[in-house]
């Protein structure tokens, strides 16, 4: 397993969460909430169902779902920097 710390940036390079632990290989599809070190966004306590957008640009950069009992961002990709590990 290849665990990776990266950093989710909008289409626009404007950063939106910081330090980000990545555990499987593969494209980028959601983002498991407390696997954020740095929230730019504010996602952190966000109900589900919840979109979220880019502080700067406005962008809706996903929508938070429950994943494995556990709360994540699921990616909208064509508004999030493409991300392959």
């Amino acid at each position: 397993m290849a665990i990776k710390t990266i950093d989710v940036e909008c289409k626009n390079g404007h950063l939106l969460f910081g330090r980000y632990v990545k555990m499987k290989p593969g494209f980028l599809m959601k983002c498991y909430i407390p696997r954020i070190g740095k929230d730019y966004v504010g996602v952190m306590g966000l109900p589900v169902g919840t979109d979220v957008f880019c502080p700067e640009c406005k962008l809706r950069v996903g929508r938070i779902k429950i994943v494995k009992s556990i709360p994540a961002v699921f990616i909208n990709h064509d508004t999030v920097k493409r991300i392959k590990t």
